[in-house]
């Protein structure tokens, strides 16, 4: 057999019965060309794709990509990458291990320098020799890089630990690849955007294939006794069967994509609904805007849409991207009956929940890609990272036909991201929908902008939902799809609402809809001046009977309100970001069951919660009164929502919906404190005063919020004036000062984005691990785990049955401007955090345990912030706070 059989390249020690403790270097090789011939022949989408790229048949663009795929893992003929172990070192090849062991060296990078060894230019019959050798590198990047980011490396004359027997092997074996995958017609060279599209669609193929083809329950180790022409055949039959078992065959998509089948429960469209059921769609890659009031069904004309475009060839799944785990969750709730009707009744798709708290939904069950043993028996940054992040269920939403997430787990793939083109890989073949576009801050609206340029690149079709989008975002979300496409806009003066505007090669069109008769009404607003008469007025309502939600700015503000109602004999249900997992979602379920569609007139009676913007968009709730502190107008009109908002409740207590603002007067300005008058803190969270003024102005002015015909003019009112020649002079310096701070936020996104036109390897000096790039700013938080002790152990706060699970739902997130740690215990008090900290994972043993001891209804503890201790309160039923201490 050719001595290029001698090089392993997966060692992962021997397996069941007799397989062997390692596995050839030339076969792994092809089991990773396997799985990508398989998926691209699986996913003629995305073969088309490529091949239309490549300008040559689809028969030849998968030939070139495939083997080209075969030599991902070339670094790995390099005697510094064999010595990494020592059973499997060729030692009958090489000779003395001794001078190569112990060598830091990453095969990628290895990889990467040696490409002038491969014949890229003459390989396979010539099909890149018209191609400029930058453009033959920058593919070879997109391969080569298949650990999570490039590796780009000048090449060298003499590699590292390429010696001559090394070298010979290698030629070897390209020799027979080149026998295997045959001649390609020659291509013409590309243009730089083609080249950068196309390396991105590389990468992401080359990472799934190399992630599946290193399986060994689908790829078993081989001895080295089948030469390559036999042992391809054998791969090919193995990819088959991991395609299969993996679940990423791609699911039939149902033929029948109706509201019948889809949403029976429906017995009466919208227009908003009739309008995406009826209307022409694109040919080719599309981007769909629609702004239509809270609760007018366009989640549902957005199943429908994304319905449409799966059966029209434009994608094979969905993702919906949410702002919230929260509103993720609620998302996930509501399509678990619906999403297989997307997809032929005898199919199986699947559908993954991703958010960093997936693990604590008790609805989720993953069904994709159920992970084997995958262990190789090295570690040099690259396979086990791999393996242990395509684990997570965040990452698998991007290989399910239908994810939803949280939108940080999408706008991961146009950070430099490890794995980032494996997330783009995946979005690329679905629908890509984000709910509630107006609820982003200008970091990651920049960042929405760049991933619909990325999307819209890359053939992939997305819808954007809101209520209250401004003209100016929706401008800029319009502008970065058409530019991913190569299309250019000209001005929109269209402001009509309802609306539904549409951005495709062809340009933009944009339709003005009526809305469901049920959401059109004149929403009386009034003003109340103080905190005092805000809690007279939610006692007042509640004591008739009503339910009533007070949404507040800041969370210790709802532990204010919350304290002083209690005082009056009310105890409100309290929701805020300060509760333990584990409390904060049982008090979600618990509203949800009170106040949602299903709750009851004798169950709703009184009822009064008392929450941060937790209960702005993240619940279906509905209550008969509302008080709302003052903030930006789009977000007053989102609280609004949540006000009668279930059309079927007939039976209320109160003649008609009233919105109540706790807000200073507007026409009486007289310093810069003006919008603390009502809270500091609010002050601090909603730091434009301008426009918080304004929206204070336009609204008591109104004295209404007009559903629909008012909205547009509402939200305009406020962010569509592009001086501050109107507020008074006394806030334009917050004005001011908050638009440096939105510019710098957008420049910093810019300077953190990749950018999709000078391809994967084009920035590999900008790369990082999912934790340094963030897909937010804000202030720093520090994550608690709370305790108590219980027989002399510290056991979660949240009981459940599994440990991690039950320390998960234990955790709690605090401002770290209040604390970022806890203090010092005694010897035994450390011994018993050691102790509980010791089935923790490593990367969670730095988290703060913070032991709770009962003190009457309330359970104290200490944490701490530069070196100084304070006491703080927890309880279940509040939260967490700072304790004054006498």
């Amino acid at each position: 057999m050719s001595n290029f059989l001698s090089f392993w390249g997966k060692a992962g020690g021997a397996g069941p019965g007799d397989e062997p403790d390692k596995h050839p270097l030339a076969y792994h090789s092809l089991d990773v060309a396997a799985v990508a011939d398989a998926l691209l022949t699986s996913h003629p989408r995305r073969l088309l794709g490529i091949a239309q790229l490549l300008d040559t048949p689809q028969h030849a663009a998968r030939a070139l990509i495939s083997g080209l795929i075969a030599l991902h893992d070339v670094g790995k003929f390099s005697a510094a990458f064999q010595a990494k172990s020592e059973f499997a070192w060729p030692g009958e090849l090489l000779g003395d291990r001794g001078a190569y062991a112990g060598q830091s060296l990453r095969h990628d990078e290895l990889g990467s320098e040696m490409r002038d060894f491969l014949r890229l230019r003459t390989l396979f019959g010539g099909a890149l020799e018209d191609w400029a050798p930058s453009a033959r590198a920058g593919l070879w990047h997109a391969i080569a890089g298949h650990h999570g980011q490039p590796r780009v490396s000048a090449p060298v004359a003499f590699p590292r630990g390429l010696t001559s027997v090394c070298r010979q092997a290698l030629a070897a074996f390209l020799d027979e690849v080149e026998v295997l995958f045959g001649s390609v017609p020659k291509l013409p060279e590309l243009s730089d955007s083609q080249l950068a599209r196309l390396s991105w669609h590389v990468a992401g193929l080359t990472t799934v294939a190399d992630w599946i083809g290193s399986n060994r329950e689908w790829f078993p180790y081989q001895r080295p006794e089948r030469d390559l022409e036999a042992y391809w055949g054998y791969a090919r039959d193995r990819a088959a069967i991991a395609l299969r078992q993996s679940g990423l065959l791609p699911a039939p998509i149902s033929p029948d994509i109706s509201v019948a089948r889809l949403m029976p429960e429906i017995t009466a469209l919208s227009p908003l609904q009739r309008h995406v059921a009826a209307m022409a769609l694109p040919d080719g890659p599309s981007l769909t805007i629609i702004e239509d009031v809270t609760g007018s069904g366009k989640t549902e004309a957005a199943i429908l849409l994304a319905g449409r475009l799966m059966t029209g060839g434009f994608a094979n799944g969905v993702f919906f991207a949410l702002p919230t785990m929260a509103t993720a969750n609620a998302m996930y709730d509501r399509l678990s009956d619906i999403y297989a009707r997307l997809y032929a009744d005898a199919s199986r798709p699947s559908l993954v929940l991703a958010h960093g708290k997936r693990m604590l939904n008790d609805a989720f069950t993953d069904t994709i890609l159920e992970i084997a043993r995958s262990v190789d028996g090295y570690e040099d940054g690259g396979g086990a990272v791999c393996r242990a992040w395509i684990a997570d269920d965040r990452r698998k939403v991007f290989l399910a036909e239908v994810g939803i997430g949280t939108v940080d787990q999408a706008l991961l793939g146009v950070l430099p991201t490890r794995h980032q083109a494996l997330r783009l890989w995946g979005l690329a073949d679905r629908v890509l929908v984000i709910d509630e576009a107006h609820a982003y801050d200008a970091y990651m609206s920049r960042e929405l902008e760049t991933l619909l340029e990325f999307h819209s690149a890359l053939g992939g079709s997305a819808i954007v939902l809101s209520a209250t989008l401004p003209a100016v975002q929706r401008r800029n979300l319009e502008t970065a799809f058409a530019r991913g496409l190569g299309a250019q806009l000209g001005p929109s003066s269209e402001t009509g609402y309802p609306l539904l505007t549409q951005v495709s090669g062809d340009g933009r069109s944009s339709q003005r809809l009526a809305t469901r008769p049920d959401r059109a009404r004149s929403l009386q607003v009034r003003r109340i001046a103080s905190f005092e008469a805000a809690v007279d007025h939610v006692a007042e309502k509640a004591g008739q009977g009503a339910a009533v939600a007070w949404i507040r700015n800041a969370v210790d503000d709802v532990l204010d309100a919350a304290d002083t109602l209690r005082h009056r004999g009310i105890e409100p249900v309290v929701l805020h970001a300060r509760f333990a997992m584990g409390d904060r979602l049982a008090i979600e379920q618990g509203v949800r069951e009170t106040l949602g569609r299903d709750g009851t007139p004798t169950g709703r009676r009184g009822v009064v919660v008392v929450g941060s913007q937790i209960l702005e968009q993240s619940l279906d709730y509905d209550v008969d009164a509302m008080v709302t502190d003052l903030a930006p107008v789009d977000l007053i009109v989102q609280r609004a929502g949540r006000l009668w908002r279930h059309p079927g409740r007939t039976v209320r207590p109160l003649a008609a919906p009233e919105l109540c603002v706790l807000a200073p007067d507007p026409t009486v300005v007289e310093t810069r404190d003006w919008y603390r008058q009502i809270s500091p803190r609010a002050a601090a969270v909603y730091a434009h005063h301008g426009l918080v003024w304004r929206s204070a102005k336009d609204l008591f002015e109104r004295g209404a919020i007009v559903t629909p015909d008012g909205v547009r003019d509402l939200v305009e009112a406020v962010y569509g004036i592009e001086n501050y020649d109107d507020v008074p002079a006394t806030l334009i310096r917050a004005c001011l000062d908050a638009d440096g701070k939105r510019g710098a936020a957008r420049s910093v996104a810019s300077a953190n984005l990749l950018d999709v036109w000078v391809g994967y390897g084009g920035a590999s000096n900008i790369w990082s691990r999912d934790t340094v790039t963030p897909t937010r700013l804000g202030d720093p938080v520090t994550v608690f785990r709370l305790g108590r002790v219980e027989n002399s152990a510290i056991v979660p706060w949240y009981p459940d049955a599994n440990p991690a699970r039950a320390w998960a739902l234990s955790e709690v997130s605090l401002s770290s401007h209040k604390a970022t740690g806890v203090p010092a215990l005694d010897a035994a008090g450390e011994w018993q955090i050691a102790a509980a900290k010791a089935g923790w994972p490593t990367w969670e043993q730095d988290m703060p345990l913070l032991v709770l001891e009962p003190d009457g209804e309330v359970w104290r503890g200490r944490v701490e912030r530069l070196g100084v201790s304070q006491v703080v309160g927890y309880s279940p039923v509040h939260g967490l706070g700072m304790l004054q201490v006498d």
